[in-house]
């Protein structure tokens, strides 16, 4: 009997990545929940923080909107077995194309809003810190505002806003008080540790619902907080003087947004939108385009932003604009793009929920308080994948140093604790911001176009810079021998006749050496280093920043520290050669794992990390967040020096030990004992648990 194609050559599910690393794949299964998407960019800040540290996958998908490729054509002869509602009839297709064009689900209506929407959200960063500043001032330091203020209205009886009244020279002592800088600093923290804390809280709520009531409903009601915020914060500017609490009324709009889930729900359901009307041929180029034109938004907003303040003199018409393109937003997310899920995918989705529900219940009966207390604390149990088992410590390495692979074994909580250290930085924006109008005077017009050049440079960095330093430094792998049957079709030398036969002993005869190498492999032990010298580069920035006397330097070392953004898609990179070494075969959960850790340490210990470093020492020595940003990375880089990978070869024979156990295996349920040639398989990212870019040839064995 003949072994057909797909049980000869390798089948590479049970050794590698469950969904594929290269842009060119399918990331998504076809009706995804916002459990399955890539791990893409959760807000502008992400993008054009010189410390926004985004995704392996968004990284690759950017890379994929500046050089674009044909994802029909690109073919491997070694595939992962195609998932089966591939093959099964796809009723949701059917149902898509019996509607009409105008009802339709379809990218493209995300795709043309992406870019504007992206704009009105990034040019809104730098002018909310000046307003913040203004508000305080007013509330603090009303003596700054005698003779040039209020006095001088025509009608000192109409509560206006300090944005308005306050003039340039009012906002240069403003900005300069220490007692005025500690108090923004306060309402900073406030507000984005209530937006953090809500977001982490209820961003998972909101997705399960959009798989059970649709995903445009949930961005409906994600769209409603962000106009609560728009509002709110255009009303407090004008007329803070009559509010109770005064500018503390701010607190409502992140309140409410966190509540609704803000802006992670909307890009989380968006993710989940394209994912719905895409199939994978089409999905990674949707991705592509939907990151690069966020890219290209909030690159953009900053320095669109500083051009509107110049040409209308008042840091409210940005919040104006930005508010009228939400509004426009809004409408067209209520009432004009269709919903991608059709109603049977609802209807399933809610009695798979009401399931679960039951599930609960029954178990909460029999178990107590504790069932609730796992299930409301569930959000963290991704985190357990880092730490080593019994289990899952070095399958493959049954014969290795049990305290050597004990060590081994702890390398993910290494890479984890790296991870929370690189993330911190995210929340270093704000404060960063407010050491910029401090010590250098910047308004929001200098800081739009500082957060723009930071962005451009970050975009130039990984999809120009990176790309070519990773093909010229990456080394070389021999390739890997894998045996065949005689009668494999690819085989040249295959037949099919008995006189091929020989004994069972000719089996272990010596094998042919593998060829030289020829292609650039990305091993752990590169992805380790780019990580180390990524941060190295974010070290000597920070030292450098802090020690900046002037804002064009500051600006020039922030650039030198945008080309550190390599650091954590090479880390998520390693995280998976060292999950799939310690028998970890499930990547969407490890990918899953590290959201959450990307979601609690940038929107909520990141945040509250900072504010207070900058609030208790802004009087004093207002540089320290640089330092602190320092300090978390120099922890990064000896967390990962303590990191122990495989030998090369020792990982190069682990990661294709099981194949070779199904071909032997596959071997003795057929032609035993026939003389088979061999395929050498040049892998190019065999350990990293990605699909392997492979080129097959045949040889035959000595």
């Amino acid at each position: 009997m003949s072994v057909s194609r797909n049980n000869s050559l390798l089948r590479l599910g049970t050794a590698s990545r469950s969904q594929s690393r290269r842009p060119s794949r399918p990331r998504t299964s076809r009706d995804p929940s916002l459990a399955s998407i890539p791990y893409l960019p959760q807000g502008p800040e992400a993008l054009i923080n010189p410390d926004g540290q985004i995704g392996e996958d968004a990284v690759e998908l950017l890379q994929e909107f500046v050089h674009p490729h044909r994802h029909e054509s690109e073919t491997t002869l070694v595939e992962e077995v195609p998932e089966q509602d591939d093959h099964a009839p796809d009723s949701h297709a059917t149902w898509r194309q019996s509607l009409p064009w105008w009802k339709r689900p379809s990218p493209m209506w995300f795709l043309i809003l992406i870019p504007l929407a992206s704009v009105a959200m990034s040019a809104t960063m730098a002018p909310r810190i000046e307003i913040y500043t203004r508000l305080v001032c007013d509330a603090y330091r009303p003596e700054y505002t005698v003779g040039r203020g209020k006095d001088r209205l025509p009608n000192p009886d109409v509560v206006f806003s300090p944005s308005v009244i306050l003039d340039d020279k009012t906002y240069e002592l403003c900005v300069a008080d220490p007692v005025v800088q500690k108090a923004v600093a306060k309402l900073s923290l406030a507000m984005i540790t209530t937006m953090g804390v809500l977001g982490c809280l209820t961003t998972g709520w909101w997705g399960s619902l959009s798989d059970r009531f649709g995903r445009m409903k949930v961005m409906g009601f994600a769209a409603f907080g962000i106009l609560i915020t728009d509002f709110t914060f255009i009303f407090v500017a004008k007329f803070s003087r009559a509010l109770p609490g005064g500018y503390h009324f701010l607190l409502l709009g992140p309140l409410v947004e966190g509540l609704l889930g803000g802006f992670s729900t909307v890009s989380a359901a968006i993710h989940a939108y394209i994912a719905d009307c895409t199939d994978s041929t089409t999905r990674a180029r949707a991705f592509s385009l939907f990151v690069g034109l966020m890219f290209i938004g909030v690159s953009i907003g900053p320095s669109a932003a500083s051009l509107l303040i110049s040409a209308t003199g008042t840091v409210l018409s940005v919040f104006y604009v930005a508010a009228a393109v939400h509004i426009a937003y809004s409408i067209v997310i209520w009432f004009v793009i269709p919903e991608s899920l059709s109603p049977a995918q609802r209807a399933q989705a809610r009695k798979l929920h009401e399931e679960e529900l039951s599930q609960l219940q029954a178990a909460r009966a029999k178990g107590g308080a504790g069932v609730w207390l796992r299930w409301a604390f569930g959000f963290l149990s991704p985190l357990t994948l880092f730490f080593p088992s019994a289990k899952n410590a070095n399958v493959g390495a049954s014969n290795a140093n049990p305290l050597k692979t004990r060590r081994q074994g702890w390398g993910l909580v290494l890479v984890a604790g790296g991870y929370v250290c690189i993330m911190m930085l995210m929340g270093s924006l704000t404060s960063k911001m407010q050491y910029t109008t401090l010590a250098f005077g910047w308004d929001s017009k200098n800081i739009g176009y500082w957060t723009s050049i930071i962005g451009a440079a970050r975009a130039f960095h990984l999809t120009v810079v990176l790309p070519i330093a990773i093909y010229l430094c990456q080394p070389k792998t021999p390739a890997i021998h894998l045996p065949v049957e005689p009668d494999e079709p690819l085989s040249p030398t295959a037949d099919f006749s008995p006189a091929t036969a020989r004994p069972d002993s000719a089996v272990d005869a010596p094998r042919s050496a593998p060829p030289a190498p020829s292609r650039r492999h990305h091993s752990p032990t590169f992805d380790l280093t780019v990580v180390r010298v990524s941060l190295a580069i974010d070290l000597v920035a920070y030292v450098l920043m802090a020690s900046a006397t002037n804002g064009t330097l500051y600006t020039v070392y922030s650039v030198l520290g945008s080309f550190g953004g390599g650091a954590a898609p090479a880390l998520q990179s390693l995280a998976s050669t060292l999950y799939a070494q310690n028998g970890g075969k499930e990547l969407g959960k490890l990918f899953g794992a590290f959201g959450v850790l990307q979601a609690i340490s940038s929107q909520v210990v990141g945040p509250s990390i900072y504010g207070v470093v900058y609030l208790r020492t802004v009087a004093t020595f207002p540089k320290a967040v640089f330092f602190v940003s320092a300090g978390n990375l120099a922890l990064a880089i000896v967390l990962l020096s303590c990191i122990r990978l495989l030998p090369a070869s020792q990982g190069d024979e682990e990661s294709v030990e099981a194949a070779v156990d199904v071909s032997a295996v596959r071997r003795e349920e057929t032609l035993a004992d026939v003389q088979g040639p061999l395929i050498v398989v040049e892998d190019e990212d065999e350990l990293r648990g990605r699909k392997p870019d492979v080129k097959v040839t045949v040889t035959a064995a000595d």
